[in-house]
């Protein structure tokens, strides 16, 4: 049972290590992107970003408030994005037909009506990350060899 555990544990260490490299990447290549001349170019490259003008075309809340809308130099085209619950933008400014400051990336939209998204990467927790994985390393490695000691034990 030991070995199961260790070994979940460990698997979990590694998982954990993935999300926090590809996390920091999207940071890094978020944080690193020049202003796109067209916004069809921030559709599918994480290279550069387009700011311009987007056209709420409406909004819900489920547990967050989401956000559908469209911009001018796309048109026929929405983007659905949604707000950290502790982030939001005003309510005023999310109405259907208002027209707020967007950011495109990646073809997603991170920023809209002066707030952070949840497809933002700046907003990953990267640090959290490592530290859980170091937590379930110092607690795995242990178990793996009390393990490994039981079962060839007589």
């Amino acid at each position: 049972m030991a070995l199961i555990i260790a070994g979940l544990g460990l698997l979990a260490c590694v998982v954990v290590i993935f999300f926090d490299v590809r996390d920091s990447g999207l940071i890094s290549a978020h944080r690193s992107a020049s202003t796109c001349s067209s916004l069809s170019d921030a559709l599918n490259s994480d290279r550069c970003s387009f700011e311009g003008q987007a056209q709420v075309v409406s909004t819900s809340r489920q547990t967050r408030l989401e956000a559908v809308v469209s911009f001018e130099s796309l048109p026929g085209r929405t983007f659905s994005t949604s707000f950290p619950t502790n982030d939001e933008p005003d309510s005023s400014a999310l109405k259907a037909g208002a027209t707020v400051a967007g950011e495109l990336w990646n073809g997603k939209v991170t920023r809209l009506a002066g707030k952070a998204t949840v497809d933002d990467p700046e907003g990953y927790p990267t640090s959290a990350l490592l530290e859980i994985a170091a937590f379930l390393a110092v607690l795995s490695i242990p178990l793996l060899a009390i393990g490994v000691w039981l079962a060839r034990a007589p």
